[in-house]
């Protein structure tokens, strides 16, 4: 699966569930400028920035991401990504399935 070819870009951000399993849920943000997505509650949550550049967020951490970047939240921590000037594509591993 070529996940730079399923980005979705739009007014709304995009969101697809990838893979929904007892170990593990797969889903992939597709973000515009100064959209967003948080989350909070989870097991353990990992985000990883496949393409653009923004921001990975978790607790009080903050990185500024671009292709390449993961950041781990610890479980029940509040996390999210925010897209910077562009298209943001970010890949919310989460494990094990809430």
């Amino acid at each position: 699966m070529n996940l730079l070819k399923k980005a979705r870009y739009g007014e709304v951000r995009g969101v697809e569930l990838l893979a929904d399993h007892p170990e593990v849920r797969l889903v992939l943000f597709s973000l515009q400028a100064g959209q967003e997505v948080r989350g909070k509650g989870e097991p353990r949550v990992h985000l990883l920035c496949l393409e653009g550049e923004g921001t990975l967020w978790a607790g009080e951490r903050s990185i500024p991401a671009t292709p390449g970047t993961l950041l781990a939240a610890e479980p029940g921590e509040a996390h999210g990504a925010k897209a910077g000037e562009g298209t943001f594509l970010v890949l919310g591993i989460i494990t094990p399935r809430p």
